[in-house]
């Protein structure tokens, strides 16, 4: 790939061929820029489309007539303008000072020269552009980089990263999402200026944190870059090399910790549950007489590490909950019974107790050949196979309910417990869950 590949107009979604021509044609220049461009270059969809242009923002709404321009970020020269239903944001072509306080430029100044504008950007691959007059512009080779599946920083790395500590954690956020390699010299200054991030928001920081741990190469690159995935979460560190001295395990418990990450498949929520599962174990270890390693109340206390690492990184709060439920449980044995999965399902529900059996088997798969790898398997088919016959597990699905119960008599919490007991019958046998059998139980339970 090389600065003669070009963007098919015709290709393009007709509201940013609207912008374009529309600023063009009023003699200003309009560019594609960003992760729209690098992800067309690659042959794929852009969620979004980012456009700069010379085009003054104060004028954007008269340019832009009939459509609305909202100024989202006037500061730094950003408006958003909604054509036929579709959000595109067009910022002011701009150069930029140096980050005396390695988080924003001291100064930002608007220039016409779309090279300027590139060359304050991260990586090469976010440092082209495209305009249906000038083709693709890629003055630091990015398409090249894309070729190549390398992450390089445009310039000087060390300038990069001290300008903005948050770009270490980008590269590698790119790294793992689209499985490429940091270029030698990139990634020297990535682990070398790791301290940086120091200095950054820790809202700023979860963010792109969370996006590598999303990405498909996520455990080589916290691999690769362990470093740094310890300067932003340091209770990792006891993990790499901790041996478990059992014949369940074969890899020490960070190895095991990403073979794991790499097996649960895609969710935010399994996915932080992966990495964090065995957070606690080196604190939990002993021994037991033959020299076996144990590991007693580690999903437990695991839990609670985990819940003080997210709460600390700013994660919402129902995220936080649920990933550390998932930590909790994940080392629970759940009997093989239709009876037990909805009673599972009951108090996780369908979507936490699917996140929580593919944790548990990818867990397995995880540790030696010891392992019942095809358990969590056999419980997710059993879930599956719950669902599908509409099994009830929820005070909701009973056939009967409070007014029903009100009407024979029943009342304050009196009508809480019989549908609780109601709902104990019937997960042990669906069979039950008929409105005439729920009354005569009901009733029979009223006569006592």
């Amino acid at each position: 790939m090389s600065s003669t590949v070009s963007i098919p107009w015709k290709s393009l979604p007709l509201p940013v061929r609207l912008v374009m021509e529309r600023l063009e044609g009023k003699g200003f220049q309009a560019f594609l820029v960003g992760g729209c461009l690098r992800d067309l270059l690659r042959g794929e969809i852009p969620q979004d489309y980012d456009l700069a242009s010379t085009a003054p923002p104060e004028e954007m709404e008269q340019l832009l007539v009939p459509y609305p321009v909202i100024p989202t970020g006037l500061r730094y020269g950003t408006v958003t303008a909604v054509v036929e239903g579709q959000p595109l944001e067009i910022t002011r072509l701009r150069r930029e000072g140096s980050y005396k306080d390695g988080r924003r430029p001291d100064w930002v100044v608007p220039t016409d020269n779309i090279q300027e504008d590139l060359a304050r950007r991260d990586f090469t691959i976010n440092a082209m552009a495209f305009s249906p007059s000038q083709g693709l512009i890629d003055p630091f080779g990015g398409a090249n980089d894309l070729e190549n599946r390398l992450i390089r920083a445009v310039g000087e790395p060390d300038r990069r990263f001290q300008e903005d500590g948050l770009r270490i954690l980008r590269g590698l956020r790119f790294a793992s999402r689209l499985d490429f390699d940091l270029e030698q010299d990139t990634a020297r200054a990535l682990v070398e200026k790791r301290h940086l991030l120091q200095q950054v928001a820790q809202e700023r920081i979860t963010g792109e944190f969370i996006r590598l741990v999303e990405g498909a190469a996520a455990s080589r690159v916290l691999e690769e870059f362990f470093p740094v995935a310890v300067q932003v979460v340091p209770e990792l560190q006891p993990l790499r090399g901790f041996e478990q001295h059992t014949p369940y395990h074969i890899y020490d418990v960070w190895q095991h910790t990403l073979r794991v990450l790499d097996g649960v498949g895609e969710g935010r929520e399994v996915r932080l549950a992966a990495l964090f599962h065995d957070i606690a174990k080196p604190q939990c270890f002993f021994r037991g007489r033959r020299g076996i390693g144990h590991f007693k109340g580690h999903a437990v206390a695991g839990g609670a590490v985990t819940g003080q690492i997210l709460k600390r990184m700013r994660f919402p709060t129902q995220l936080r909950e649920e990933v550390c439920q998932l930590v909790r449980w994940h080392d629970e044995d759940i009997p093989q019974t239709d009876e037990a999965v909805r009673r599972w399902l009951n108090l996780l529900g369908q979507k936490q107790l699917r996140r929580l059996l593919l944790l548990q088997q990818a867990d397995s798969r995880a540790k030696s050949s010891r392992s019942d790898t095809l358990f969590a398997g056999r419980l997710l088919q059993r879930m599956d196979n719950i669902l599908e016959r509409g099994d009830c597990f929820t005070l909701k699905a009973l056939a009967v309910h409070g007014n029903d119960l009100k009407a024979m008599g029943f009342s304050g919490p009196q009508v809480g417990r019989v549908l609780g007991r109601l709902l104990e019958k019937v997960m042990e046998d669906p069979e039950k869950n008929r409105r005439e059998i729920l009354l005569a139980l009901a009733g029979e339970w009223e006569r006592q």
